[in-house]
């Protein structure tokens, strides 16, 4: 696909640059930290991936003892990195944890306290099982990107703003477009207006601006809607520094296989507004996780899939990098988390239900002084955190006060967003549990 294609895409997509001839005015670039947040859609495995099981256990079910995974039970061994993260022999984990491990710090044995999806969503990207809780990208966008047209960038997941903000679907298919780009109705082949025509309506419109903000006796409310108005054509002009990143060929949208395959395009269009200075944070999404069937196979297309976007975000940010001299690699703080976990066992139709332990990644250039935190007993129950952080590996001896829970992980994502002014407005229940010393 040709630079024309990707504009055009990115028409669809809502970030096309504002093409009109207008006198790109100075505005502010966001060059801070970039917060994504990849949302594994439908509850993952987490004993096929960062928090590995190859035992048995009793099915409550049928009383009987069961393999966890079948890989187990064809005698496959748990593998580590170098830095001694464990994985599961299982999908296209190596080539991930090998290449990206040394970026990573996996959070095992967080406990959501549910099997239903909406409220395993809702609990673990906002810290609280009840609605009106902001996601983190939320947060980092409201105090980092005041100004920013497009500060907030969304695939779908957990997307709260609590009015802080506003969050662009990049999914949209022409209605950002139409309002960004009043001249273009159709994309970039079409026109309202011939370019001198549009200098001498920006003229107009700036003269009648000057006037109106010099009358003295103009109200509050009017002076407010008017600079609102001026700063809504401003954040559109902002848009054409997008047109200096654009790669020439667009992600593709199926894998190798044919198989839909979204999160590629959702990360370049991601970075290339994040190279642009347009965007603090992103959220993608990894859909194919829901595997109450057939599960080995559906889950590992998941994975496999996940493991292609979080490589190519990597390594699509260092080549931009190179290609235009960013800094968006070092700048990158990436976590990616699940509804949940799955059954560590499976039921009829050879697929896994819904299971309230799950994992978070994270993920920096630099990676972290811990490797891995928390953790699940070989039965997949959870455990608890000594006072130093380190696991209590006796499940009859969890202190339920030391469980992690979805609101020590977003108190840590707060933390590591700068955004902890919000915590008396969106207070989280933690009590004596605090990881933030993990980032320190």
């Amino acid at each position: 696909m040709d630079r024309r294609d990707l504009l055009k895409a990115l028409f669809a997509a809502g970030l096309a640059p504002a093409l009109a001839p207008f006198a790109r005015a100075e505005t502010m670039r966001y060059e801070g930290p970039i917060y994504i947040t990849v949302f594994a859609e439908g509850g993952w495995d987490v004993t096929s991936l960062c928090d590995p099981k190859n035992g048995q256990r009793l099915n409550p079910a049928s009383g009987e003892s069961v393999w966890i995974n079948h890989w187990a039970e064809a005698g496959e061994s748990i593998a580590s990195t170098a830095n001694g993260l464990r994985y599961a022999p299982f999908a296209d984990n190596e080539r991930l944890f090998q290449t990206l491990g040394s970026k990573m710090m996996v959070i095992n044995g967080i406990d959501t306290q549910t099997n239903a999806h909406n409220a395993g969503v809702r609990h673990t990207f906002s810290g609280r099982f009840a609605d009106g809780y902001p996601a983190q990208t939320a947060l980092a966008a409201a105090k980092h990107g005041a100004g920013l047209p497009l500060a907030f960038l969304s695939n779908g997941g957990y997307r709260e703003t609590a009015g802080l903000t506003q969050f662009t679907l990049m999914q949209d298919p022409s209605t950002l477009n139409n309002l960004i780009n009043p001249n273009e109705p159709n994309g970039i082949d079409s026109h309202y207006h011939r370019a001198d025509s549009l200098d001498l309506i920006a003229a107009a419109r700036q003269s009648r601006l000057d006037r109106l903000m010099g009358q003295h006796q103009l109200t509050q409310r009017l002076s407010d809607a008017a600079r609102f108005m001026d700063s809504s054509r401003a954040g559109r002009d902002q848009l054409a520094a997008l047109n200096d990143f654009l790669p020439e060929t667009l992600a593709p949208a199926t894998d190798a296989d044919g198989r839909w395959h979204p999160i590629l395009r959702q990360i370049q269009l991601a970075l290339v507004s994040a190279a642009a200075g347009l965007t603090v944070s992103a959220d993608l999404v990894q859909w194919g996780f829901d595997t109450h069937a057939n599960h080995d196979n559906s889950q590992s297309i998941a994975l496999s899939q996940l493991s292609d976007g979080l490589i190519y975000l990597w390594q699509e940010a260092a080549d931009m990098d190179q290609r235009f001299g960013t800094n968006l690699a070092s700048r990158l703080r990436v976590v990616v988390a699940s509804d949940f976990g799955r059954t560590p066992w499976y039921n009829d139709g050879d697929g896994k239900d819904h299971w309230p332990l799950g994992s978070a990644i994270l993920m920096r250039d630099g990676g972290f002084a811990q490797h891995t935190v928390g953790g699940t007993s070989d039965d997949v129950e959870a455990l608890s955190l000594n006072a130093d952080l380190s696991l209590n590996a006796d499940p009859q001896a969890a202190d339920q006060s030391r469980i992690i829970r979805p609101a020590h992980l977003q108190q840590l994502l707060r933390y590591w967003a700068n955004v902890e002014n919000y915590n008396s407005t969106f207070p989280l229940e933690t009590g004596s549990l605090d990881l933030r010393s993990l980032l320190g």
